[in-house]
């Protein structure tokens, strides 16, 4: 029962994190704040439901963001249904007027909760494009209609194959292992394995990391490269907690996990910069890596959209289950 109860706010846990994806890629809203003043909650009851507690993510904190957003509440606590309800709640119309059908794009890419930015990044469209097809002011010729079709054909494959197995996942084999920690781990490389940070509420998790030192984690996925050698091996698995509002504050000279506005992704020790609205990028590499040396980075705190701080790493030489 307690494996049960555990995946079910996993579950719940994605589904919000792709409902706020949503909403941020509508613009509808852009920070944690902009959620706590809709829904008149404090800050960190809502940092603490996104973080998938389950002592704040209950029924009745999604169906009051369900309420205040417009959404389905069935599809976020149940996955019933799509997660807007604009189409489930239409009225019949008392005449015998037809109604105006909902243009194609629009349509299939709510019924994954798919924004338009993350559209973008599945086809390389121009946004403004996409805004055309969206809204129905531009006709999609028949070329790009076929490659929209495939494209929403394979998403809902690996959506159909999620259900099918249930949502059960095998659990990594280590030495020590607690019930209660169930951080999903995804077998890509976060410096080049994904195009953005939706990919881990959209992609299904290879399986269950029930290592305490884990604990803390939001997700876990693998580490390549040398920058970092001194502290964490090349090719470890690293466990990363999403922070919220970093840029108000975040403890200096910890291990951090970035991404960047043009998709580039780094794992480095970050600290503010002596320079206003900067923040620096410090590599450790081992000596026998660092030639040609390894170089500090620094980089706009504006031009950042992930930070995630490293809570945990361990390297394995063979995985099993």
């Amino acid at each position: 029962m307690e494996n049960n109860s555990n995946i079910n706010i996993i579950d719940k846990k994605n589904r919000l994190d792709r409902a706020v994806a949503y909403l941020k890629g509508e613009q509808i809203i852009k920070t944690q704040k902009d959620i706590s003043k809709k829904m008149g909650m404090s800050e960190e009851t809502i940092s603490r439901a996104l973080k998938g507690l389950e002592k704040y993510l209950t029924d009745s904190f999604l169906e009051k963001f369900a309420y205040e957003f417009s959404l389905n509440p069935e599809w976020l606590k149940n996955n019933k249904g799509s997660m807007l309800i604009q189409q489930e709640q239409k009225e019949v119309p008392e005449d015998d007027e037809e109604e105006e059908e909902e243009p194609y794009l629009r349509a299939e890419r709510n019924k994954y909760g798919l924004s338009l930015q993350r559209i973008q990044e599945l086809t390389n469209l121009p946004l403004k494009t996409l805004k055309a097809y969206d809204n129905g002011s531009k006709e999609m010729p028949d070329d790009i209609l076929e490659a929209f079709e495939n494209l929403f054909e394979r998403i809902e494959n690996e959506y159909n194959e999620r259900e099918e197995e249930n949502n059960t996942l095998p659990v990594l084999i280590t030495d020590d292992m607690v019930s209660s920690v169930k951080v999903p781990f995804y077998e890509v490389d976060f410096a080049g394995g994904f195009t953005s940070p939706e990919m881990f509420s959209e992609v299904k998790p290879s399986f269950i990391i029930s290592s305490p030192s884990f604990a803390g984690a939001d997700f876990a996925c693998i580490l390549t490269g040398h920058s970092m050698s001194r502290r964490i091996k090349n090719g470890s698995v690293i466990g990363l907690k999403k922070i919220n509002e970093w840029w108000e504050y975040f403890p200096t000279n910890e291990i951090y996990a970035i991404v960047t506005k043009n998709g580039l992704r780094t794992v480095k020790i970050v600290k503010r910069s002596s320079e206003s609205g900067y923040i620096d990028l410090i590599p450790d590499p081992l000596p026998e890596y660092n030639n040609p040396p390894y170089e500090t980075e620094t980089i706009r705190m504006e031009y950042i959209i992930g930070f995630y701080q490293v809570v945990a790493h361990a390297f394995f030489e063979r995985m099993s289950f």
